[in-house]
């Protein structure tokens, strides 16, 4: 069995060294696999239909997934080395979330696996962007929706008056996002001052609720993963001295599946941060 398969495996080495010495690889990838629910949105996105051989099960997830609706009706996996290999790909798209010993597999295998990193900024989701539609040879379908979000981020933006406010996004546990965030550079876009960036907080960490009321914020924000649930940890973030603090001001949820991957889906954050700015 294991001389079968070590056939098997230079038999796929040697095609993918054919391919290569050939100039067989110019054409653009038919079979696309995805692996991440971050590779998944901007796949869905960018490539055309018949190039997505299977994307993630989590872009099916609606909570997450901003491109769920889109999801539908193409292969899921669950990122296992067996079930990419099964799909025969020619691309398969990962994130540094995928477990590294799994990329390494495939890569010495032979497929091609493109990894892509976590945004914290719009700088970073234009990046990512045009890495994709370059992988998948649609470079002016991404330069289009690179164009696209960044008019629609300046139309949404471009009125805001006034000096800006403090707010923070305040999540169970105190857990917060400061600087070199999408939170924290939607937030100052919009008209306000990120009380988390401000008090030291780098990435996402926890604020104390003393260090939140002594900053007076005059807005919360809160992106809820599984919203309608409970517990102590939620309670926390509807504490009584915060409505007070912030006198009586609801605390606003903008939807988790704006901010879990950076893509042009951060403009509905934007836009929903922006309208409560201008109230």
């Amino acid at each position: 069995m294991s001389g079968l398969r070590s056939a098997w495996r230079q038999a796929i080495l040697g095609l993918l060294t054919f391919c290569v010495v050939t100039g067989a690889h110019a054409a653009p990838p038919q079979r696309v696999a995805s692996a991440n629910l971050c590779t998944d949105q901007l796949l869905l996105m960018l490539a055309a239909p018949e190039q997505i051989a299977s994307i993630s099960h989590l872009a099916l997830d609606r909570e997450g997934s901003y491109m769920a609706e889109q999801a539908k009706g193409y292969p899921i996996n669950y990122g296992t080395t067996e079930e990419l290999i099964a799909l025969e790909p020619d691309l398969i798209l990962v994130s540094q979330f995928n477990r590294q010993k799994n990329t390494e597999i495939l890569r010495h295998l032979g497929y091609r696996v493109e990894a892509f990193a976590t945004t914290e900024s719009i700088a970073g989701i234009r990046s990512n962007i045009r890495q994709m539609a370059k992988l998948l040879e649609r470079e002016p379908e991404g330069e289009a929706l690179i164009a696209d979000m960044d008019r629609r981020i300046a139309e949404i933006t471009n009125d805001i008056q006034g000096e800006p406010l403090p707010a923070l996004f305040y999540q169970p546990r105190g857990y917060t996002s400061g600087l070199k965030t999408l939170h924290d550079e939607a937030l100052k876009l919009t008209g306000w001052r990120n009380i988390s960036a401000e008090y030291g907080v780098i990435g996402y960490g926890a604020i104390d609720l003393e260090t939140v009321l002594q900053a007076k914020p005059v807005q919360l924000f809160t992106s809820a993963y599984a919203p309608g649930t409970t517990s102590l940890a939620q309670q926390q973030i509807n504490h009584p001295a915060l409505k007070k603090v912030t006198k009586g001001k609801t605390l606003i949820n903008i939807e988790y599946r704006y901010w879990i991957c950076g893509g042009p889906m951060i403009v509905e954050a934007i836009e929903k941060l922006a309208k409560v700015r201008r109230q």
